[in-house]
């Protein structure tokens, strides 16, 4: 294995997106692009989106901006187990 800083860099794992995350950004680049005046259609174009979806994404923006699209907190019933029961079932498996 080679000592050069590239090659560090590569040996690094990054997680990929989860789909809600994906998803996320897939509208914050929307809003960054309706920011700078693009028409709707330029922008499904570039997120590759379905038209109708980015128009909604756009009324949310001009209601609320740039951090209307962001992701919501589910809805529902709360969890039963906070993050440290989870961590310890997870070290159980």
């Amino acid at each position: 294995m080679s000592s050069k800083p590239q090659d560090a860099v590569a040996d690094v794992s990054v997680l990929p997106l989860t789909r809600p995350q994906l998803a996320e950004a897939r509208r914050m680049r929307a809003a960054e692009l309706f920011e700078q005046g693009r028409p709707s259609s330029e922008v499904a174009r570039t997120v590759g989106m379905h038209p109708e979806s980015v128009r909604r994404w756009k009324r949310l923006w001009e209601q609320g901006g740039a951090e209307a699209p962001r992701r919501r907190p589910a809805a529902g019933r709360p969890p039963k187990l906070d993050d440290a029961q989870v961590e310890a079932v997870r070290a159980a498996l």
